[in-house]
């Protein structure tokens, strides 16, 4: 296909008024070993004659297009969990490509995710697992999966598990799964945690989110062991706060910067540098994304980390949106204003 003709037949594509008799007839086009255009495979609300033309098309670019559209509904997706590829099963599995961190994507059902944890390719199974769009019942039920993998990701949704599987995740015999289990039950058991300080492979993940006791505390700042990720921590007394702050380290200082219960005032008389191009994951931002006033106090912060961190959201209201784009930080304004860029192969 030259390229004269794939742009006017994406053009045609993107046309919402697109018949479909046309739209068949641009799904069936598979000249020279292309593909359809894109924009025909991953439009919004196709009828039914297109999909059914979409799950039976020879070419399997075809299909992994349509496998990984935000705009199908999951049950149609779903119909594609016994395609002949397990390329267009690993595209299933793993669901969506956004780039707008704003859009929402509806998972696939339980049952869909359950057979393709147990589908025969291990790309598949793979790709389930790295997948940002699963359903949080879903990675929940894999804490009694046979797959240590699974085991290891259902960790994830440790605030919903019942008691008795945390128990069972916290004493499995895989190694990775129980420290994975162990790093979540240690942000509410300083034992827990304490027993994690003595494993180098998870002394500074605890040391970030877990519940800490002031000697082990005063011990990680006298070594400096992982300041930044102490810096972090929620449970750090506001005098060892105060110390970080102040530290030689200008990553430890940027992330005391960071902490939520700074007010402005306080946040920005914080020595601390941030990039033109930097982006931070805020966690708690990150988990307040879907919070009013977390969003607002964000928004309105002069931190650019912050700022970006909340441009990310969802959830933002127009007035909001509004206001960051009218902020002098260019990254946090392009981040809020961005549609999603299209994916070309």
């Amino acid at each position: 296909m030259v390229a004269f003709h794939a742009s006017a037949l994406d053009g045609v594509a993107r046309n919402p008024a697109l018949p479909t008799p046309l739209l068949l007839r641009l799904l069936a086009f598979d000249a020279g070993g292309d593909r359809p255009p894109r924009d025909a495979l991953q439009r919004a609300g196709l009828p039914e004659l297109a999909v059914v033309a979409i799950l039976a098309h020879p070419n399997p670019g075809a299909r992994i297009d349509y496998a990984m559209s935000a705009r199908a509904e999951p049950a149609q997706r779903a119909r594609l969990v016994d395609d002949s590829s397990p390329k267009v099963r690993a595209a299933l599995a793993y669901g969506p490509e956004v780039y707008d961190p704003r859009t929402k994507v509806a998972p696939l059902p339980d049952a869909v995710c359950v057979h393709l944890l147990d589908d025969p390719a291990p790309s598949v199974r793979t790709a389930l697992l790295d997948s940002p769009h699963l359903a949080p019942s879903f990675v929940a039920s894999m804490a009694t999966s046979h797959s240590s993998a699974a085991r290891r990701e259902a960790v994830h949704a440790w605030e919903i598990l019942p008691p008795g599987e945390r128990s069972a995740l916290l004493a499995d015999p895989d190694p990775e799964v129980r420290r994975a289990a162990a790093l979540w039950e240690g942000r509410r058991d300083a034992h827990v945690t304490a027993e994690l300080l003595r494993d180098p492979k998870s002394a500074a993940e605890a040391l970030r989110r877990g519940l800490l006791v002031r000697a082990d505390a005063e011990r990680c700042v006298a070594e400096r062991t992982h300041l930044a990720a102490l810096a972090e921590n929620p449970s750090l007394p506001v005098d060892l706060v105060e110390r970080l702050a102040v530290d030689p380290d200008e990553a430890v200082r940027l992330a005391v910067s960071l902490r939520p219960e700074l007010d402005e005032t306080r946040r920005m008389a914080i020595d601390f540098t941030v990039g033109d191009f930097d982006r931070g994951d805020v966690d708690w931002v990150r988990d307040g994304l879907a919070d009013l006033e977390v969003l607002r106090r964000a928004v309105a912060s002069a931190h650019p980390l912050l700022r970006r961190a909340v441009a990310r959201s969802p959830h933002l209201p127009p007035d909001l949106v509004r206001l960051l784009a009218r902020t002098e930080d260019p990254l946090a304004s392009w981040v809020c204003t961005t549609p999603t860029p299209r994916r070309r192969s």
